[in-house]
């Protein structure tokens, strides 16, 4: 079963990373380049842009926060296959609604989206789950690199098929359509074709449910006295890492003046380094070295590349300077996901994943708006160096890890 359920786990979180990967050259063109046919804030000070870019980006965050934790427990309560079911269909309906916004230039249609669509990225908490209930500690950073995988092939197709469609149609609501559809390819796939991984035997108690569990998981994330370290140092990952991708599509856009299909072909290469990552250099150094081992080198790098990204005079500077981000921010999320795991144990994998996923979305929904107003207060190089130094932290806060 273990193989079965990864290659449609795996299948399932590609076909969900293209379509949200597809909106990724999208929205720094609707919320900066006025020259654009789809561009959304007209008479709109200028000022403004990034807080508004920064808001689209992080309702999906904020939705993602209140979801995670809850549809985490119902997995590990219901079985994940459910849930996972849920997901997709949440995320195809969010898809189709964020297209409308763009065609009818209503803001208020593409917030709304945005929200629906953050509870449909719990999928990645419960394919986490699903990972951890078939895996052995031999295989974990093994298996939960196929989620990077997963992201690294909706970094490479997404963004290029997004980018090339919205140009090729000359609409930027047209690659929505087509994550739309791919997402009733989802449900399909997960219907008919994926296994239960959490047998009936290893549920979970049922028990009533919160909407505001969040703020809970926060709450147990920092005050848990075995894992608050683990969750803290991630938090700050995610939280320093959150910068670079919220803010890297706007910056590319305002110093090189670059349209859909460039800047999708930028994030196409970040892609391909990620995959290979996940797919050669994961698999080989995960034999020979702990998690901690790894971590302790790759989150330094990721701190000083994503820093120095506004710096690069040239456009040809910039994409050399992608390896030395990917290669190290694959193997940092594969293993800081690992190191979590083999923490908790096998009734709780849902849970303490779950409460992670919030702290990945908490962050996601407080750096677009906190950079974007930074951003417009102190100039776009500002949010890659407070991002830096979140990372920096979090790696101090890994090398007063002990090995086991």
């Amino acid at each position: 079963m273990e193989r079965k359920a990864l290659s449609i786990l795996f299948f399932t979180l590609v076909l969900d990373m293209i379509g949200i990967g597809m909106m990724i050259p999208i929205v720094p063109i609707i919320f900066t380049d006025p020259t654009s046919p789809s561009f959304l804030l007209e008479g709109i000070d200028k000022q403004y842009w990034y807080f508004l870019a920064g808001l689209t980006i992080a309702l999906f965050g904020l939705m993602q926060f209140f979801a995670s934790p809850i549809l985490g427990e119902l997995s590990d309560m219901y079985g994940r296959k459910k849930l996972m079911f849920i997901g997709v269909t949440i995320l195809a309906i969010s898809n189709a609604i964020f297209g409308f916004g763009i065609v009818t230039k209503s803001l208020g249609i593409i917030f709304i989206s945005r929200l629906i669509g953050g509870i449909a990225a719990a999928n990645f908490s419960i394919a986490q789950a699903s990972i951890a209930d078939i895996s052995t500690p031999a295989t974990r950073a093994k298996n939960f690199g196929l989620i990077g995988a997963a992201f690294g092939i909706g970094f490479v197709v997404g963004p290029a098929i997004g980018g090339y469609i919205a140009h090729f149609f000359d609409s930027a609501a047209a690659p929505f359509w087509v994550a739309s559809a791919l997402g009733v390819i989802n449900m399909i796939s997960v219907f008919f074709f994926l296994p239960e991984t959490h047998p009936v035997a290893d549920r979970a108690e049922i028990k009533k449910l919160s909407f505001f569990k969040a703020f809970n998981n926060i709450k147990i994330a920092f005050t848990d006295v075995n894992l608050a370290r683990i969750y803290k140092t991630n938090f700050l990952y995610f939280a320093g890492f959150a910068f670079f991708t919220s803010f890297s599509g706007l910056y590319l856009v305002q110093k090189y003046s670059i349209g859909e299909a460039q800047l999708g072909n930028y994030y196409t290469v970040i892609g391909i380094w990620i995959i290979i990552t996940q797919v050669v250099f994961l698999r080989i150094i995960t034999k020979y070295w702990e998690p901690l081992q790894i971590l302790r080198v790759t989150m330094v790098v990721v701190a000083c590349t994503s820093a120095l990204t506004p710096f690069m005079p040239t456009l040809f500077l910039q994409y050399f300077l992608i390896p030395f981000i990917a290669i190290p921010q694959g193997l940092s999320m594969a293993n800081l996901t690992a190191l979590l795991s083999s923490s908790v144990e096998k009734g709780r994998q849902g849970v303490a994943l779950g409460i992670n996923g919030s702290l990945s979305a908490l962050s996601q929904g407080l750096v677009p708006v906190f950079g974007g107003l930074i951003g417009g207060l102190l100039g776009v190089q500002a949010p890659f160096l407070i991002g830096g130094m979140c990372i920096l932290y979090a790696w101090y806060g890994i090398r007063l890890f002990k090995m086991k």
